[in-house]
């Protein structure tokens, strides 16, 4: 029998992240220069995956692709195996492992590994070995996702840290350590906070997830053991140690020109002179990083360091819901930005939003990145589509029904959590199997609920539902 984990003692959470799918990582490579394999029908493997939230809401939003978990944690394997069952997946499958054993490609090829929160998070010798899975199971085309606590922010976090640890000091218990650290933390907070000198503002930008946030957070991520942020330069040098090389970051707010002013990204540049590692690790050094989400290929690709108008010609486009539609930008991309609401929640892809408006590609590719660099447009590797409300027989995701019989947070099949705080909601999603029309379904509403839904409130209801992609298709 295996020996239990820290995770099997206290559960962490098993949301989804929608920066590890495919189609994100995917996008990161486009605007970075590289071609990637086709997010919609590729193999997945997730290290540390837990009970499988993020896999398996990643197997149901995007049925093509085959995927598989490796966690050394039994019990949460075994939990998210039910589930797979439950929800009658067939395109996932979670095992236990350990990642030492994976070094030489035991598993396959794969053309997307992640490894999500695990990194920073090991004893040293683990390490070499996420890296070493990642580089042996990746495909010639693919890429990794490393997530991982980074410095300089994680010396700040590190006072925190030490100071809870001390405070519970007299706790043998993980969870009860945590709990007495909080306890600190949340004094420190309401006491020192509203401060204006130096130490109060760095507690301010600092404390609140240690003192507000789940203390399973505390116990598996700051309060751990093996808890060690890393320099991105360092991660970097280990990574091209495993032949795996740098792509770019998850978070594509990485790319947005307020992550740095010009003048002073001009100024790291000539400061670094042009070494990419540099200039990056000069970033986080300005900007005070935490966290890290580090996009690799295999060492025999180059990807370059920043975003090509060319590159977006292959990309699907949305845009953002906090986009004003009112007093925008003119001209060509305020043209795209009206047909891409017209067109929302759905994406449109390059050539389609060129041909709809007439323009010269060239112009077009300046205008959709003008637009991304202005936080009013989300790129995407592959077309999203929500489902319309109009079936007799409305059919809900699987994965959102089984979830809203236990929970309130429900995951859409754009990769995204929504919370149903109201139990009648949740209610509703359940009935929509497809075995009910419209008629059963305010029926067995009714004799549920004691409340009446009319025909046109469920109307409105199913529209909300498929704008937020939960619906899907027979």
């Amino acid at each position: 029998m295996a020996a239990r984990t820290a995770y099997d003692e206290v559960r962490y959470s098993n949301y989804p992240y929608a920066q590890t799918h495919p189609d994100r990582l995917a996008t990161v490579a486009a605007l970075h220069g590289l071609a990637a394999p086709d997010p919609r029908t590729c193999r997945v493997l997730e290290l540390g995956c837990g009970a499988g939230g993020n896999l398996l809401a990643m197997a149901v939003a995007t049925p093509g692709i085959q995927a598989l978990g490796i966690d050394l944690a039994s019990e949460p394997v075994e939990e998210g195996n039910r589930v797979v069952a439950e929800v009658g997946l067939g395109n996932v499958e979670l095992r236990r492992g350990d990642v030492t054993d994976l070094t030489e490609g035991q598993l396959g090829e794969f053309d997307y590994v992640i490894a999500h929160g695990l990194y920073a998070w090991v004893p040293e010798p683990v390490r070499d070995a996420v890296l070493a899975a990642c580089h042996s199971h990746l495909a010639a085309d693919g890429l990794a996702y490393v997530s991982y606590n980074a410095n300089p922010g994680g010396h700040l976090r590190r006072l925190l840290r030490e100071a809870g640890l001390w405070f519970g000091r007299g706790e043998a218990d993980p969870l009860a350590r945590a709990e007495r650290a909080q306890a600190l933390y949340r004094f420190v907070e309401t006491s020192r906070t509203d401060a204006d000198d130096w130490w109060g503002g760095m507690l301010r930008g600092t404390i609140e997830p240690f003192a507000w946030g789940p203390t399973y957070r505390l116990v598996h991520d700051d309060l751990s053991e093996h808890w060690n942020p890393v320099w991105f330069a360092e991660f970097a040098e280990r990574a091209a140690g495993h032949g795996l090389a740098y792509v770019g970051d998850g978070d594509l707010a990485n790319l947005l020109p307020e992550r740095v002013p010009e003048p002073v990204e001009a100024g790291a540049h000539e400061l670094v002179g042009g070494d990419r590692i540099a200039y990056e690790q000069v970033l986080d050094m300005l900007r005070c990083v935490f966290f890290r989400q580090s996009v690799l290929c295999r060492d025999s690709r180059s990807a370059s360091a920043e975003p090509d108008p060319d590159a977006v010609r292959g990309l699907s486009f949305a845009v953002r819901g906090d986009a004003a539609a009112d007093g925008g930008p003119k001209g060509l991309l305020g043209s795209a930005l009206a047909l891409l609401r017209s067109r929302a929640p759905d994406t449109v892809g390059f050539d389609e939003l060129r041909a709809a408006l007439g323009a010269d590609p060239g112009a077009l590719a300046e205008a959709v990145l003008e637009g991304f660099r202005a936080e009013l447009v989300m790129p995407h590797s592959a077309p999203l589509r929500a489902v319309r409300a109009d079936s007799e027989r409305p059919l809900a995701s699987p994965l959102a029904r089984w979830q809203a019989q236990h929970e309130p947070e429900v995951t859409s099949l754009a990769y995204t959590s929504v919370r149903m705080e109201e139990p009648a909601a949740r209610l509703l999603l359940t009935l929509l199997d497809g075995t009910r029309d419209r008629a059963a379904i305010r029926a067995e509403f009714a004799e549920r609920t004691g409340v009446r839904l009319s025909a046109e409130d469920l109307d409105a209801n199913l529209v909300q539902l498929g704008r937020l992609f939960l619906l899907t298709e027979a």
